[in-house]
């Protein structure tokens, strides 16, 4: 009796690079936004960039041309963005009002850039002056 090689593999790859628990692929997500899935990742962007949302990919197996594939998949984030400690925000507003200072004509997309921080902490400091 041969054994059949090709089907061993693939059973072991389909099981081994499957989409984890909780994860919804992007064709998935799509039928449940009813849009197509190209939209998706525009539909979702705020609340990726919020943290409520992730956004990951994992290897699948593909049967038909024997070999892993990426597949983009999403979730509702369980637990929420921790906010950061008082001291910290200090000392990033303290740090953006000495550049806002010392570079005063620079705009708040290059001040934001240099600090390491958000354009809307930089704004809301430069309203403040």
């Amino acid at each position: 009796m041969k054994n059949n090689w090709i089907k061993t593999v693939a059973t072991i790859n389909r099981e081994k690079y499957t989409v984890p628990d909780g994860w919804d692929t992007r064709e998935q997500v799509a039928e449940s936004l009813e849009c197509s899935p190209d939209r998706v990742s525009d539909i979702l962007k705020h609340g990726i960039q919020s943290g409520q949302i992730e956004r990951q990919d994992f290897p699948v197996w593909d049967d038909n041309r024997r070999l892993t594939t990426r597949v983009v998949c999403y979730r509702i984030n369980s637990k929420p963005t921790p906010e950061k400690p008082a001291f910290i925000q200090s000392c990033e507003q303290e740090r953006v009002l000495r550049a806002l200072k010392r570079n005063a004509n620079l705009s708040d997309n290059a001040i934001a850039k240099n600090c390491r921080t958000k354009i809307g902490i930089v704004k809301q400091l430069r309203a403040q002056l």
